[in-house]
């Protein structure tokens, strides 16, 4: 079969897509993708899938010039994928949500194209709440979503993410040229990064390094120079990268996550039994508050929210995660059965079935 991926070029969309795309191949569908790509567009050319850039954005301003604004542009965008949907005729389109996948699912589904849909968080965004409607199947990522969404739609695949083939914890310390005899934390501010995170965390780690704690610390490609030359100047045991590639080798390193809560970090987390202290990222509907109540509900993981996070309230929460209530171990038995080892494989089996 021909399937068409829509989707936009954030981190919490395109890897889910691009993981969802690879089981597709392996099962020998023809895969293209489509959407506002952004920079995504090459890392997903990269892995030869073709690809088919829009331009859109999101509803920024939201006075009546901007609404107005806005319409225009999404109104261009569907007119655009009508010509892309055409020009692949896909059998199914699955779309990933966001702006970036709402032209291509909607013009789609005026052009009578089976079409499944992809929520990542608990709490369905305004793009996948509106096309839900006209679609033929949800697939959700937890089963919290349920309540938000038609239950007759509604198939729960999980989240596709990084979490198989981790190699083991010395083998992941010696990728980073750290120590052994150290305990490991490692920062992930997300795809974009997080400068709140990224200050408090190296005032930590000037207090931590005297305990012998060492880091791995993903800054985001805009802070990334200015944290690199101050933790060379500091003289800290802090491994600093803009952006971590090989995700399972800082998995199998680490002793303690500390990271944002979107959909597929969560599923990592959980499926591999990492210890977290999840910083929601307070905007967009505060939706990543809800995908870390899935771990901290579990008694899985602590949630700082961003209002509340400081030195102190990051070391206590350090603290405590050494704990054996949060070994490897018992996170696994607390997690069991909250996430789905083979979603993308799952979301495959969906849209086939379409």
């Amino acid at each position: 079969m021909k399937i068409l991926i829509a989707t936009g070029g954030t981190g919490g969309h395109i890897f889910p897509a691009i993981e969802t795309a690879k089981a597709l191949k392996v099962r020998g569908h023809q895969v293209s993708f489509a959407g506002v790509l952004g920079p995504a567009e090459e890392k997903i050319k990269a892995l030869d899938f073709p690809a088919f850039s829009l331009s859109a954005q999101g509803l920024v301003d939201r006075s009546f010039k901007g609404w107005i604004n806005f319409g225009k542009i999404m109104s261009q965008a569907i007119f655009r994928s009508f010509g892309v949907v055409r020009k692949i005729a896909p059998d199914k389109i699955i779309g990933f949500g966001g702006y970036g996948a709402f032209p291509v699912v909607m013009a789609g589904s005026l052009m009578r194209c089976p079409v499944l849909i992809h929520e990542q968080n608990v709490v369905p965004g305004k793009a996948n709440t509106v096309l839900s409607k006209i679609v033929k199947k949800i697939a959700i990522s937890f089963e919290g979503s349920r309540r938000y969404l038609d239950p007759a739609k509604v198939v729960w695949t999980g989240c596709p993410c990084h979490h198989s083939a981790v190699p083991s914890k010395s083998e992941g310390l010696l990728a980073f040229g750290l120590e052994e005899n150290k305990k490991t934390i490692v920062l992930l501010g997300g795809s974009q990064g997080s400068q709140r995170l990224n200050e408090i965390f190296l005032e930590l780690m000037k207090d931590l390094s005297l305990s012998g704690f060492q880091a791995i610390h993903m800054t985001g490609k805009k802070d990334f120079p200015l944290y690199e030359a101050r933790y060379g100047q500091a003289n800290l045991p802090v491994k600093v990268y803009a952006f971590i590639n090989n995700i399972s080798q800082a998995y199998a390193a680490a002793d303690i996550i500390i990271a944002r809560s979107g959909a597929a970090t969560v599923s990592e987390l959980g499926l591999l039994g990492l210890p977290s202290i999840l910083v929601p990222y307070p905007f967009a509907g505060n939706h990543q508050k809800y995908n870390a109540d899935v771990l901290a509900g579990a008694g899985a993981a602590i949630i700082i929210e961003q209002k509340d996070l400081t030195k102190a309230s990051l070391k206590e929460a350090v603290t405590r995660m050494l704990s054996s209530n949060f070994s490897r171990e018992e996170i696994l038995k607390k997690t069991q059965g909250l996430f789905q080892t083979d979603a993308a494989l799952q979301l495959a089996l969906v849209a086939e079935g379409l």
